[in-house]
C-alpha cells in the first residue's frame, strides 16, 4: 500500500489582497505567465486566484514585494489543483528581471490526475449501531473511478444532505468531511460522517402575519397531512403554491427544530402580505400595427379568501378591446377554481373590420403539481361590418354556443421569463351555431419549452409550436374573425400582420388551419442586457388538414432584452427570409415588455 495523506480541501470562488503599499513613481512593472497548463478553465481559475496576476497593471513598489507575492500565491494553486484532482503538481515560480517588464513565471508541473476510488459513510461516535440507509455513489452523482473533482463532490454533500430531507429528517448535519489521497495508487477516498439527526413526521403548521388574508387560504394550499413523514419538497411545494397566489411579498416555511413527543414537527408559515389592489400599464411598437398601449387593475383578495377581480382594457391603431376577469379558488375542492371572463373587441384589420364578443365559465382543476384539466361553456358573437377578401360576405352577424376542453401540463420555473420547463396545452372546443348557421370543432395544440444551455454565459433554448383547426365548417362558413391567420408579431416575426397564409388580391383571407413554429437562443450577456437570435416559420392553410406540399414561410432575427424589475423589455427585428414582391417589406420590428412567448 502506498504512502497515504489526509487533504482538507475547500474551495475559495475568489481571492482578493488589499494592499495599503504606496505604488511608488519608479515602481516595477511586471507581466505574468503560468507554463504547463493547457486547460482553459483551469487555467482561467489560477488566474482568477493569483494575487500577483489580478495585480499586474500596477507596478510593485519592489522587486522583493513582487517575489513574495508571487510565491504567496503557491498556496492558493495547491488548492485549485487539489479540487481537481492534480493532487501531485507541483510549481515553482520565478522571477525574470532581465526582460522588460519584469516576467513573473509559474511553471506548472501537472502530474497525474487522481481518481476517485471509494465513497464511504459513518455516523457520530455512540450512533455506529444506528440503522441509515446512505445513497449509493451514483445517486450523488460521483462516478467511481473517474478523475476527482472538488465541485462534484461537494455538490454530492448537498444532495446526500437533501435526501435525509426528503425522507423523514429534516435536519441532517455532516460532522465531518475527509477526503484521502493515495498517493501511490493516484487514487482518492471521501468519507462522510453524518448525523442524519431524529426521524420526524409533519404536525401542526403555524401562520403569522395574515392581517386580510383568511387563514384557511392558506390551510387549503399545504401538501402534506399531519403525520406524514417530513419531506423538504413538500414544503418546498407550498412555498410555491403561495407564491402563485400573489398575495404575500415574503413567505417563510420553517420547521421547529425540536420534533414534539410523538416525533412531529410544527412548521412555522411567517407571511407578510403584499398589497393586494394593482394598477399596471404598458406600450408597446409593432412596425407593421403601429403603437399600442394596455391598462389594467386587479385585486387579489375581493372577499378574504383569494378571490381575484382583473379588469383591462387597450388600444392600437387596428384594434381596442376591453376584459373583465373573475376567479373563485376551492370551489367545491381545494386544488380547483372556477374563472369567468367577458371580452369585447372591435377590430380594423387588413382582412376584416367587425366587433365580436366572447363570455366563458371555466372550472378548472389540477390533478398533479404541473398537470390541469378544464371544462365549461362560452358565447360568441361576430359582428363582420367587412369581410375585405370576400365582400359579398360582409354585414353578417354570427352567434355560436361552444364548450371549451382543456388539458395543460405547466412545469416552468417563471411565467414571465421561464428559463427550463413545458408547457403543453391540449385544448379542444365544438362550436354549435345559433340561428341556422354551420358548427364546427376547434382542436389545438400550444406546446413551448425552455432548456438551459450554458450557465456562463446564460443561455437557453427556448422553442414554441402551434396547431389549430377549424373543422365541419367551410371557408366561407366561419366569420372572419375566428380563421386563422399568421404573420406578425405574435406568430411569424419580419412579415406584416395576418399575412402569411392564403391571399386574394393581396388581402388576407384566413385559413381553417394553422402550423407556426419559433425558436430563439436568449443570450444573457450581463445582468441588464442580453440578445435574442431568432427562427420563426408556418402558415395559415385553406383546408382544415394542412396539406403535406404546403410551403411554409420562414423570418428570422434579432432581439435584443434589457432586463429591468417589471420584466424585459424587448426590442426584435426581423426579416423574412421568403420574400414575397409589392408585399412584405425588408424587415419589420417589434418593442414591448416580456418575452415573445
Amino acid at each position: 500500500m502506498g504512502l497515504a495523506c489526509a487533504v482538507f480541501f475547500l474551495l475559495h470562488p475568489s481571492l482578493s489582497v488589499a494592499s495599503d503599499e504606496a505604488t511608488a513613481p519608479d515602481g516595477v512593472a511586471y507581466a505574468v505567465e503560468i507554463q504547463g497548463v493547457t486547460d482553459p478553465d483551469l487555467l482561467s481559475l489560477l488566474e482568477e486566484v493569483s494575487t500577483v496576476k489580478k495585480a499586474q497593471d500596477r507596478p510593485s513598489p519592489s522587486i522583493f514585494l513582487l517575489t513574495g507575492r508571487a510565491e504567496s500565491d503557491l498556496a492558493a494553486f495547491k488548492d485549485v489543483f487539489n479540487s481537481r484532482g492534480f493532487f501531485a503538481a507541483r510549481t515553482s515560480v520565478a522571477v525574470d528581471q532581465e526582460t522588460a517588464p519584469v516576467k513573473v513565471v509559474f511553471q506548472v508541473d501537472l502530474g497525474d490526475v487522481f481518481v476517485l476510488r471509494e465513497v464511504r459513510f459513518a455516523l457520530p461516535g455512540g450512533e455506529e449501531n444506528r440503522r441509515v440507509d446512505f445513497p449509493s455513489p451514483k445517486d450523488l452523482g460521483l462516478d467511481v473511478n473517474a478523475p476527482f473533482s472538488a465541485k462534484a463532490v461537494l455538490a454530492a454533500q448537498e444532495t446526500l444532505l437533501r435526501r435525509f430531507q426528503e425522507t423523514g429528517r429534516p435536519f441532517p448535519e455532516i460532522a465531518e468531511r475527509k477526503v484521502t489521497a493515495d498517493f501511490a495508487a493516484h487514487a482518492v477516498t471521501v468519507l462522510w460522517r453524518v448525523d442524519p439527526g431524529p426521524d420526524a413526521a409533519f404536525g401542526d403548521t403555524g401562520i403569522e402575519g395574515l392581517t386580510e388574508v383568511s387563514p384557511e387560504v392558506v390551510r387549503r394550499e399545504i401538501p402534506w397531512r399531519v403525520g406524514q413523514p417530513y419531506d423538504i419538497r413538500l414544503v418546498e411545494r407550498l412555498r410555491t403554491r403561495l407564491t402563485a397566489l400573489g398575495l404575500f411579498s415574503s413567505i417563510e416555511a420553517v420547521p421547529d427544530r425540536e420534533p414534539d413527543a410523538t416525533d412531529r414537527v410544527t412548521v412555522a408559515l411567517r407571511l407578510v402580505e403584499r398589497k393586494h389592489r394593482t394598477f399596471k400599464g404598458g406600450v408597446d411598437y409593432k412596425s407593421d400595427e403601429g403603437p399600442g398601449f394596455n391598462l389594467g387593475w386587479e385585486h387579489r383578495n375581493l372577499f378574504g379568501q383569494g378571490e381575484r377581480l382583473s379588469l383591462s382594457a387597450g388600444a392600437s391603431l387596428i384594434r381596442q378591446y376591453g376584459e373583465a376577469q373573475f376567479e373563485l379558488p376551492a370551489l367545491w375542492h381545494p386544488r380547483q377554481k372556477l374563472t369567468a371572463k367577458a371580452r369585447y373587441a372591435n377590430e380594423e384589420l387588413e382582412a376584416y373590420v367587425g366587433e365580436n364578443l366572447t363570455a366563458t365559465s371555466l372550472l378548472r382543476r389540477e390533478v398533479g403539481e404541473h398537470l390541469s384539466l378544464a371544462a365549461g361553456l362560452g358565447y360568441r358573437l361576430s359582428v363582420i361590418t367587412e369581410d375585405k377578401s370576400r365582400p359579398w360576405e360582409s354585414g353578417k352577424d354570427y352567434h355560436f354556443i361552444f364548450v371549451p376542453l382543456e388539458m395543460v401540463y405547466d412545469s416552468r420555473d417563471d411565467p414571465l421569463d421561464p428559463q427550463k420547463g413545458f408547457l403543453t396545452s391540449l385544448s379542444l372546443a365544438p362550436y354549435a351555431a345559433v340561428g341556422g348557421q354551420s358548427g364546427f370543432l376547434r382542436p389545438e395544440v400550444n406546446a413551448a419549452f425552455y432548456w438551459r444551455l450554458f450557465d456562463s454565459p446564460d443561455i437557453i433554448f427556448a422553442n414554441r409550436g402551434y396547431l389549430g383547426a377549424d373543422i365541419g365548417a367551410s371557408m366561407e362558413e366561419l366569420p372572419s374573425d375566428l380563421r386563422f391567420y399568421a404573420g406578425g408579431g405574435g406568430s411569424i416575426r419580419g412579415y406584416p400582420y395576418q399575412t402569411v397564409g392564403p391571399l386574394r388580391s393581396k388581402t388576407p383571407t384566413g385559413g381553417r388551419s394553422i402550423f407556426t413554429f419559433s425558436s430563439e437562443l436568449r443570450v444573457r450577456l450581463s445582468e441588464y442586457v442580453g440578445i435574442v437570435p431568432f427562427l420563426d416559420g408556418g402558415t395559415a392553410f385553406a383546408d382544415a388538414l394542412p396539406p403535406y406540399e404546403e410551403s411554409l414561410r420562414f423570418g428570422a432575427g434579432l432581439g435584443l432584452r434589457v432586463y429591468t424589475p417589471i420584466g424585459p423589455i424587448r426590442l426584435d427585428v426581423a426579416t423574412p427570409l421568403n420574400r414575397r414582391e409589392n408585399i412584405d417589406d425588408v424587415g419589420q420590428f417589434y418593442i414591448s415588455i416580456g418575452q415573445a412567448f
